[in-house]
C-alpha cells in the first residue's frame, strides 16, 4: 500500500509504530532520495494480510494528520 504525506524525519521503525495497529506487517520501504538519502515523505507498507491494509486505508485516509517526529511519543500512546 503506497502512503503519501508522512513526515520527512520517519524512518521504517516510526512508520512501523503507526501502521502495526492494522495488522502483521511483512514489509516497509520508505523512498529515499537517491543522491542524498533523505526521505521522499512517503513509503510502502506490505501488510500479510489484505484485511490489514484495507483497515489502515479505512482509519487513515484523509482522515488523520500524522504527526512530527517531536509529537510522536505523544501520538503512539493513544
Amino acid at each position: 500500500m503506497f502512503v503519501g504525506q508522512i513526515p520527512r524525519e520517519w524512518n521504517e521503525e516510526e512508520c512501523r509504530q503507526l501502521f502495526e495497529e492494522f495488522g502483521e506487517i511483512h514489509s516497509i520501504n520508505v523512498l529515499r532520495d537517491k543522491k542524498n538519502g533523505n526521505s521522499r515523505g512517503c513509503c510502502f507498507v506490505t501488510y500479510y494480510k489484505r484485511r490489514a491494509a484495507l483497515d489502515a486505508q479505512n482509519a487513515l485516509h484523509n482522515i488523520r494528520i500524522l504527526p512530527t517526529v517531536s509529537e510522536m511519543s505523544k501520538f503512539c500512546a493513544i
